[in-house]
C-alpha cells in the first residue's frame, strides 16, 4: 500500500521545469522586449523628426510663393509715363524729372537687401475708405528691422510693401499711403534687372534707366523657416510695358 501510494504522488506532482518559465527564459524575454521596443522608439522619432523637416519646409515654400506670386504680378501691371512721387521728406529731394522705376541695394547683416519702387495700374489693394483702388499706384518694396526680434542672435527682416494711390494732388496722395508688412521670415531681397538697349543684366535700376521699364526683372528671395533653415527661392517676370 505505502508504495502504490507514493507512486500515485509522484504522479500528480509536475517537476519545477514543467510548473513555469525558468528564470533564463524570462530575462530573454524582457531582453527582445527591450529591443523591440528601442527599434520602434527610434522608427518613430525618425518619423516625427522627418515629419517636422517636411512641415517646416512646406511652411516656408507657402511664405516664398506667396511673395513671389504678389510680386510677380504687380510687376506685369508696372506702367511708364507718370513720375514717381517722394512722399519721404527726410529723403534728399530729387531732380527736376523724377524716375519712373527704379531700386537700390545695400547690406545688411552680410545678405544684400535691395528696394524697388514702380508705378502700376489696376494693383491697388487696400485704401483707407475700405474699397478696391482701380487706379493708379505706386509700389515699394523694403526692408526695414523687425522690432520684435531686437536682441535675437539671428534676427530676421520685415518685407514691407508700401501703397500710393497716386491723384493730381501729390500731398493728398502720400497722406493715403498704406504700409503693410508681407512677412517677417526674411533674410535677403535681391532684384537684377536685363537692359535691352545694352543686353545686359544689372544689378540696380537707377541713373539714367530710372527713366525708362526693364525688359525683364529677376528677384531672389532669402528666408529663414521657423526651424532656423535658410532657403533661397527665385522668380523672373517680363514687364509687358517695355515690350
Amino acid at each position: 500500500m505505502m508504495r502504490r501510494t507514493r507512486l500515485r504522488r509522484s504522479q500528480r506532482e509536475p517537476s519545477s521545469c514543467e510548473s513555469g518559465l525558468t528564470l533564463l527564459e524570462v530575462a530573454m524575454a524582457v531582453a527582445i522586449l527591450a529591443i523591440m521596443m528601442g527599434l520602434n522608439y527610434k522608427v518613430i522619432m525618425g518619423l516625427i523628426k522627418t515629419k517636422s523637416v517636411v512641415d517646416d519646409q512646406r511652411d516656408g515654400l507657402y511664405i516664398a510663393n506667396s511673395v513671389l506670386t504678389r510680386i510677380s504680378r504687380e510687376l506685369q501691371l508696372a506702367v511708364k509715363g507718370t513720375a514717381i512721387v517722394q512722399c519721404d521728406t527726410s529723403a534728399p529731394p530729387q531732380s527736376s524729372s523724377p524716375p519712373i522705376f527704379i531700386s537700390t541695394q545695400k547690406s545688411e547683416s552680410g545678405g544684400r537687401i535691395d528696394s524697388l519702387t514702380f508705378l502700376a495700374r489696376e494693383a491697388g489693394q487696400y485704401v483707407p475708405d475700405g474699397g478696391t483702388h482701380s487706379g493708379l499706384v505706386q509700389i515699394t518694396y523694403r526692408v526695414e528691422a523687425d522690432p520684435d526680434q531686437k536682441g535675437s542672435k539671428d534676427p530676421t527682416l520685415l518685407l514691407v510693401r508700401d501703397e500710393v494711390p497716386l491723384s493730381r494732388n501729390q500731398q493728398k496722395s502720400c497722406a493715403n499711403a498704406i504700409r503693410f508688412p508681407i512677412t517677417k521670415n526674411l533674410v535677403s531681397l535681391e532684384f537684377q534687372f536685363f537692359d535691352k538697349r545694352s543686353n545686359e543684366w544689372v544689378q540696380e535700376w537707377t541713373g539714367p534707366r530710372a527713366f525708362t521699364l526693364p525688359t525683364i526683372v529677376q528677384f531672389k528671395v532669402g528666408l529663414r523657416t521657423a526651424e532656423g533653415t535658410l532657403q533661397t527661392y527665385t522668380s523672373a517676370v517680363a514687364i509687358r510695358s517695355s515690350l
